[in-house]
């Protein structure tokens, strides 16, 4: 089977909100070296939103500059400004970015044509391939398989989805609308605990953020699905589904896993930045029971 695992990785930051690239190199090395096919930098776990222009810039470029082409680059550049993401767009992929991922404006109550709109001008106007960000919970709408479709008739560097929706029925139906026209596009699912299921379908893999905390677990989900281990997928499975709670302890789940990996001894610092912020230890306290079923032994 043809399939991947992404991780779409934290970013550490100290308590003034400044990368520490050094942490993040190691990082880099630590994914690359546990197989991981890919890093997706500025994406929701790296908290892209937070960030101003030239600071998510520099973070992209350092990370298609440092990971050197030995694992695909996906670089988050969807911003709230459309000439912003065109041209942060064009200057990651110019530098060697393997592609850009671009959620649709958010806040905003979109229509599907609006969503067609906006990727219609976007898709035309940047110098490479394209995935589209479906996150309907961030973003307050749907990008439709129909829109995807309409899309895909105009542009050829849209090359993929990454669909971050709960319900796995959704993901399938990308992959049975538009998979039968165009089998080269890649349909990810965002939920770790889809991923099997998705592949199985026909979809393409997982962008998912368990892949920072348990890098070597995620590939050998990978690599069991190209095998088509039965058994060892159906293990699988259930530890990824106990490590879901990591999406569910917390409000939001940044803070949780960089506490679990720092703990876990891994380069990252806690700190968030806001709204985000930190753990304390009285939240701690409370979650230590969820923290010991998880990454403590």
């Amino acid at each position: 089977m043809e399939c991947k695992y992404i991780c779409p990785i934290l970013t550490s930051i100290n308590e003034s909100g400044s990368v520490i690239y050094e942490d993040m190199h190691v990082l880099y090395d630590g994914l690359v070296e546990a197989g991981i096919d890919g890093v997706l930098s500025g994406g929701s776990a790296g908290e892209f939103y937070a960030f101003t222009y030239d600071e998510i810039k520099s973070l992209l470029l350092d990370a298609v500059k440092y990971i050197d082409h030995r694992v695909i680059v996906l670089a988050g550049t969807g911003r709230m400004a459309k000439s912003e993401t065109i041209s942060l767009s064009n200057e990651v992929l110019a530098a060697g970015a393997d592609a850009a991922i671009i959620v649709g404006p958010y806040y905003s109550a979109c229509s599907q044509e609006d969503v067609f709109n906006y990727y219609d001008d976007i898709l035309s106007k940047i110098n490479g391939n394209v995935l589209i960000y479906n996150y309907a919970d961030r973003t307050g709408y749907d990008v439709s398989s129909d829109t995807i479709l309409r899309l895909l008739a105009k542009h050829k560097n849209l090359v993929g989805v990454k669909d971050t929706h709960p319900v796995l029925r959704h993901t399938q139906k990308y992959i049975q609308d538009i998979k039968p026209n165009y089998p080269d596009f890649k349909i990810f699912t965002g939920y770790d605990n889809n991923c099997i299921a998705s592949v199985i379908s026909g979809g393409n893999g997982c962008i998912g953020a368990i892949s920072n905390v348990y890098p070597k677990l995620c590939h050998e989900v990978i690599e069991s699905l190209r095998q088509e281990d039965l058994e060892r997928i159906k293990q699988l499975q259930r530890q990824i589904d106990k490590y879901m709670s990591f999406y569910e302890i917390n409000s939001t789940f940044n803070p949780v896993m960089k506490w679990a990996m720092k703990e876990m001894h891994k380069p990252i610092q806690e700190y968030c930045k806001e709204p985000l912020s930190a753990l304390t230890d009285e939240n701690k306290k409370k979650l230590s029971a969820a923290a010991d079923k998880l990454w403590r032994r």
